[in-house]
């Protein structure tokens, strides 16, 4: 059985979603566990990932920043 696809974001990026798109909470969680595909959840979903890699780009691996 293949697994479907899913998104996990923190609450705080799940709340800039929110608010950028004006939609809901259920809306959120649906567009991540790829239940909605609508255009308008691929660019959701598209901005998750952004928020994803900002977050990572912030990751500091050792004590000189690196």
């Amino acid at each position: 059985m293949a697994v479907r696809p899913q998104i996990n974001l923190a609450a705080k990026h799940k709340e800039i979603l929110k608010e950028e798109y004006s939609v809901s909470d259920q809306t959120i969680r649906m567009v991540l566990m790829y239940v909605n595909n609508s255009p308008k959840a691929k660019e959701i979903r598209k901005r998750a990932k952004e928020l994803l890699e900002q977050e990572a780009n912030n990751v500091v691996l050792d004590e000189s920043g690196k």
